[in-house]
């Protein structure tokens, strides 16, 4: 379930392999779910926001997020890597899950989320698509600095 790789196929393709592939995924959502405060912030990180919000049912997903938010991950130092998986989680929890999943989470989480998102506009607002302002910026610093 990590972030670019394969997609699971949980309810299967028919046939006698699909409650196989439920229980499966039914026992990974456990062992996740017991496992949240023993999970690192980078293990956390990996979880796939598909698998999350898709896959997961809604009290599962509530505590990932939940626990997510809880370790801040992406915006504290130690976890900087991870912003933009984060961002990505942030945005497939909007899309994905209703309003009032989003609601039920502690004010913490929310709060947590809202940062996301905004980070994740400021990735994404138009001013940011020109890719040569970027290097221009940076180009004129070292001018400056060599005068």
């Amino acid at each position: 379930a990590a972030p670019g790789g394969p997609r699971l196929r949980p309810k299967g393709l028919g046939g006698s392999s699909t409650m196989v592939n439920l229980k499966c995924m039914e026992v990974l959502q456990d062992r996740i779910v017991r496992g949240l405060n023993l999970c690192c912030a980078e293990d956390l990180a990996c979880l796939d926001d598909y698998y999350v919000t898709r896959l997961c049912d809604e009290e599962a997903a509530r505590a990932i997020v939940v626990r997510v938010a809880e370790l801040e991950i992406g915006l504290r130092s130690a976890t900087r890597g991870h912003l933009s998986r984060m961002v990505r989680l942030a945005q497939a929890i909007s899309r994905e899950l209703p309003e009032s999943f989003r609601w039920s989470l502690p004010r913490q989480a929310r709060d947590y989320y809202e940062n996301l998102r905004v980070l994740g506009l400021k990735e994404t607002a138009p001013w940011v698509l020109d890719p040569v302002s970027a290097a221009r910026a940076r180009l004129q610093s070292i001018r400056a600095e060599a005068h």
